[in-house]
């Protein structure tokens, strides 16, 4: 996290991005912690954006997110295990501040592409003990992250 910049919903910089959480946690009692990450590729580039999620169950989600611009992978699932180095990466920094569920932005369904690296990326997760969840149901990745990297 270190070289990334996280950023409130009004534009507001969060420059600790850990001890924002922390204490966002702290005011909120009854909360959980989500984490995605989404991609988009753009001409020669691929942009991916992390969300830091803090639902307080029954009042809603407060979010920060980020986002970098990487060089172009060659293939699709060069870009998507990216996105799970991102999310696990971040996941590792946040440990020790509650239970992290980490959203995938890949699908349940066999019929999508990204589906073939499904196994291997909850797998990979949940060795590391985070809850993983996948789309449909990932919407930290799937909404809160996909609408940064638009």
């Amino acid at each position: 996290m270190s070289d990334l910049i996280f950023y409130k919903d009004n534009g507001t910089a969060v420059l600790d991005p850990k001890t924002y959480v922390a204490n966002w946690l702290k005011q909120n009692r009854n909360s959980e912690l989500h984490i995605g990450c989404d991609s988009k590729v753009k001409g020669n580039t691929v942009k991916y954006s992390l969300s830091i999620c803090m639902r307080e169950v029954g009042a809603g989600v407060h979010e920060i997110y980020c986002s970098k611009t990487l060089p172009r992978h060659q293939d699709t699932y060069h870009r998507l295990w990216n996105e799970v180095n991102m999310v696990v990466s971040l996941a590792e920094q946040l440990a020790d501040l509650a239970e992290i569920n980490v959203h995938l932005d890949i699908n349940q369904d066999p019929k999508y592409l990204s589906n073939r690296l499904l196994e291997s990326s909850v797998g990979y997760i949940k060795s590391l003990g985070y809850n993983a969840i996948a789309k449909p149901d990932a919407w930290a990745a799937s909404s809160s992250a996909h609408s940064r990297c638009q």
